[in-house]
């Protein structure tokens, strides 16, 4: 089955993803800064991230998914976040999701794990 990077610094949320994900037959490693990240993503080439946008004390999560959308254009990546309850009403419609974030999902926390689960499925070739 397919390796799965989880990258959160709640550890709640990454404690039930992990579960979840596990349960469907995935392979999950987690960190909780963009650091760590970047190095694990680089190190075990993992097949999904699915990252947080506030991370290292601030929306970091939206960076470190650029970054990765350049460098690694093939990785399927999933945003989890509670991100839009920080930015202000200014800055939520100013977003142009479709070129400004480049992930292939971008969920609101809380999410289901049954939820995340799918998605994971529907974004891994073959998996579905």
């Amino acid at each position: 089955m397919a390796n799965i990077l989880l990258v959160d610094d709640d550890q709640q949320a990454v404690a039930a993803n992990t579960a979840a994900l596990h349960a469907s037959g995935y392979t999950v490693a987690a960190v909780s800064n963009t650091t760590d990240a970047t190095a694990a993503i680089r190190r075990d080439k993992p097949d999904l991230v699915i990252l947080e946008a506030m991370l290292d004390g601030a929306y970091a999560g939206f960076d470190l998914a650029r970054s990765l959308a350049g460098e690694f254009p093939t990785l399927p990546l999933i945003m989890l976040t509670r991100a839009d309850e920080h930015l202000s009403a200014a800055e939520r419609s100013s977003q142009d999701r479709d070129h400004w974030l480049p992930v292939q999902r971008f969920m609101e926390k809380p999410v289901s794990t049954d939820v995340l689960a799918y998605e994971v499925a529907h974004l891994l070739p073959g998996e579905h």
